[in-house]
């Protein structure tokens, strides 16, 4: 399993951007107006990739 989170500023809020894949999937994820990547979406890639 890997994971890379990003962070894309724009003019006036952040966008949150996280990455993952293990074996089988690989998964991102994009919240607009969200804070960093793992904090605003990093929980809807781990939901994914876990099955919870």
């Amino acid at each position: 399993m890997g994971a890379r989170t990003g962070t894309a500023e724009e003019q006036n809020h952040t966008n949150g951007r996280p990455t993952a894949y293990d074996d089988h999937y690989a998964v991102a994820s994009l919240v607009e107006g969200g804070t960093s990547g793992v904090d605003s979406a990093g929980w809807i890639v781990r939901d994914v990739l876990t099955g919870s």
